[in-house]
């Protein structure tokens, strides 16, 4: 009989394996058996943990969401985003399983993929708020728009990996990407991209006109 320690251990283990293989092979590709194989416990074992590959997922989800939550309210911390891209920069290793399984999770034509995107954006609207309080980001009117806005650039940097780094004239996305970007991007959230409002009077404008038709 297991201890729980061990259980969670085991848990843990074959958590691990499955969100490399899911990142990796994507969901659809990817079997109990292949995860078993790589976790070096039986596919019964896997089964006994999480009842089924759908099961599995979920926990790959929610592990891999949870790190994502701290980060994104860090974030809109100076320090600690200091320290997160520097992390990053010395040990890109680490993060390649993570990435590769939210590219996978955020790519996935399914209600869990549905799901993790959502999580994804409510966490960025997190970090909006956090910055707000803490004084680091301005008030922004639509909260909820400004966070899909961007959660659809941060994962567009994921799912466009090649084509980003190939733009760039590095091979893969990786250290060299990012050190190429990273000034750049924040940069753009920094200092207005225009230099008056004249086209943000424009797009309210534009929108304003057909609800006005609408209502006459």
């Amino acid at each position: 009989m297991r201890t729980d320690g061990e259980d969670l251990t085991t848990r843990s283990k074959i958590r691990d394996a499955a969100i490399e293989l899911f990142g990796r092979h994507g969901f659809a590709n990817t079997t109990i058996r292949d995860i078993s194989a790589a976790a070096q416990v039986s596919p019964g074992l896997v089964i006994h943990h999480f009842v089924s590959k759908a099961g599995l997922r979920e926990a790959c989800d929610r592990h891999i969401l949870g790190i994502s939550s701290q980060r994104a309210v860090d974030k809109a911390d100076v320090a600690s985003l200091q320290k997160m891209m520097a992390e990053y920069l010395s040990k890109p290793d680490a993060y390649m399983a993570e990435t590769a399984y939210i590219r996978q999770a955020i790519m996935d034509d399914s209600a869990l993929g549905d799901a993790f995107f959502d999580a994804l954006v409510a966490m960025t609207k997190d970090m909006l708020e956090a910055g707000i309080a803490n004084g680091s980001i301005r008030k922004i009117d639509d909260l909820r728009a400004a966070a899909v806005v961007l959660a659809t650039n941060s994962m567009g940097m994921l799912v466009l990996g090649r084509h980003v780094a190939r733009s760039l004239g590095q091979e893969e996305f990786g250290v060299g990407t990012v050190n190429l970007l990273g000034v750049p991007v924040v940069d753009l959230y920094t200092h207005p991209l225009y230099t008056d409002e004249r086209f943000l009077n424009a797009a309210r404008a534009a929108l304003e006109t057909p609800a006005k038709s609408e209502e006459q």
